[in-house]
């Protein structure tokens, strides 16, 4: 494995070591909301995520079909889980 092939993943892997610094930094973050510290939190989660699936994972060379075939399982909790946050919202209002 030749030097230039080596770097976009050493890149991946300072992105991921500075998003985990950043949610140490979140959290430790005097008087922020708790809603902000979750959402903050859950961004840079997907985010890492992301980096994993399309970088170590490979998906980032692939077909189209193929990356949609990985990304809607990806996708459907978090779209689930949004359905749900605002169903409950929607209970709530007068």
């Amino acid at each position: 494995m030749s030097a230039h092939s080596r770097k976009p993943y050493f890149v991946v892997f300072v992105a991921l070591a500075i998003m985990t610094v950043a949610e140490v930094a979140v959290v430790k973050v005097p008087g922020i909301a708790h809603g902000m510290l979750i959402s903050s939190l859950v961004l840079l989660a997907l985010a890492k995520a992301g980096l994993v699936l399309f970088y170590f994972m490979h998906l980032a060379g692939e077909a189209r079909a193929l990356k949609l075939t990985v990304l809607t399982p990806f996708l459907l909790p978090a779209m689930y889980a949004f359905v749900l946050i605002a169903e409950a919202a929607w209970r709530f209002l007068p």
